[in-house]
C-alpha cells in the first residue's frame, strides 16, 4: 500500500497538490528550472491533472545572486553574457533538497517504484544529480523509481562515472525531451543511456528546451506516465487512451 499522503504541513517549503478525488497512489516531485519558483510547476501539476498522484513542486534552495528573482538549485551560477548557465557546479546544493525529499516519502511509507520526478532544465540536472550520484549517496542507480521525466536536461559535469556494464544501469526509466540546439545533444542523450537501461528521446522540431508547447509536444510525456503510473482502481477512461 502506498505510504501517507503528503501535505503542505510536512513539505512547508514547498507546494503540495493533492489529487482531486482518489487517495494517491503516486508522488510526483516537480523541479523548476534556473530563475523560477515552485508556483509555476504547481499550475503545471494541476494541467496535468494524474489521476491518483499528488504532487509536490519543490523549491530550490538558493535566490539568484544580485537581487534576481526567482531561485536556482547550485550554490554557484555561471554567467556567459546575459546568460545563466544550466550546468552550474552544484556542490550538492540541490541534490542534498531533493535527497532530503526523497528520503522523507520513503520513510512516511513510499515505495521508490511509487515516486516520479519531473524537471525542467536546472531542475532536470538536479534529478540526475541525485539519481546517478556515485559513492555512499548512490542510492538512485540501485532502486527503480517510477520514472523521470527531463525537458531540456542533461547529466552534469558533477557526475564523473560512466557505467559500462548493462546489469548495473538504473531500471528507473527516463524519457529525456528538447528543441534543436539545446542542452540535449546526441552526445548528451547517449550520456543519459549510459547511466539507465530504458531511455526515450524525445526531439521537438522547434528550436530550443522550453516547456511544452501543445498537445502533440506533450503526447509522450503523457502516454509514459499512462504506462508507468500506478492505481489502485486501474488507469481512468481516457488517459489510457493516451496509448493508442
Amino acid at each position: 500500500m502506498p505510504g501517507t499522503p503528503p501535505t503542505s504541513a510536512t513539505f512547508k517549503s514547498h507546494t503540495v497538490i493533492p489529487p482531486k478525488t482518489d487517495s494517491p497512489a503516486n508522488v510526483l516531485l516537480l523541479l523548476h528550472s534556473i530563475g523560477d519558483g515552485p508556483e509555476n510547476f504547481a499550475n503545471l501539476a494541476r494541467n496535468l491533472n494524474l489521476p491518483e498522484t499528488t504532487c509536490i513542486s519543490l523549491c530550490a534552495p538558493n535566490n539568484l545572486p544580485f537581487g534576481l528573482p526567482g531561485y536556482q538549485w547550485g550554490e554557484d551560477v555561471v554567467f556567459q553574457g546575459q546568460d545563466l548557465s544550466l550546468d552550474v557546479k552544484f556542490a550538492k546544493a540541490g541534490f542534498k533538497t531533493l535527497k532530503t525529499v526523497v528520503e522523507k516519502l520513503i520513510a512516511d511509507g513510499w515505495k521508490p517504484r511509487e515516486i516520479f520526478f519531473f524537471g525542467w532544465g536546472q531542475g532536470a540536472i538536479c534529478v540526475f544529480d541525485y539519481l546517478c550520484r556515485e559513492g555512499t549517496e548512490w542510492t538512485g542507480m540501485t532502486s527503480e523509481f517510477g520514472g523521470v521525466v527531463s525537458i531540456g536536461g542533461i547529466i552534469g559535469s558533477e557526475v564523473k562515472t560512466v557505467v559500462t556494464d548493462v546489469a548495473k544501469k538504473s531500471n528507473t526509466p527516463v524519457v529525456v525531451c528538447g528543441g534543436r540546439n539545446g542542452l540535449l545533444t546526441a552526445r548528451a542523450a547517449d550520456r543519459v543511456k549510459s547511466f539507465f537501461k530504458d531511455v526515450q528521446v524525445v526531439k521537438w522540431d522547434r528550436e530550443g528546451d522550453g516547456m511544452m508547447n501543445d498537445a502533440k509536444e506533450a503526447l509522450p510525456v503523457m502516454q509514459f506516465f499512462s504506462r508507468r503510473l500506478l492505481s489502485r482502481k486501474g488507469v481512468p477512461e481516457g488517459f489510457s487512451e493516451l496509448e493508442a
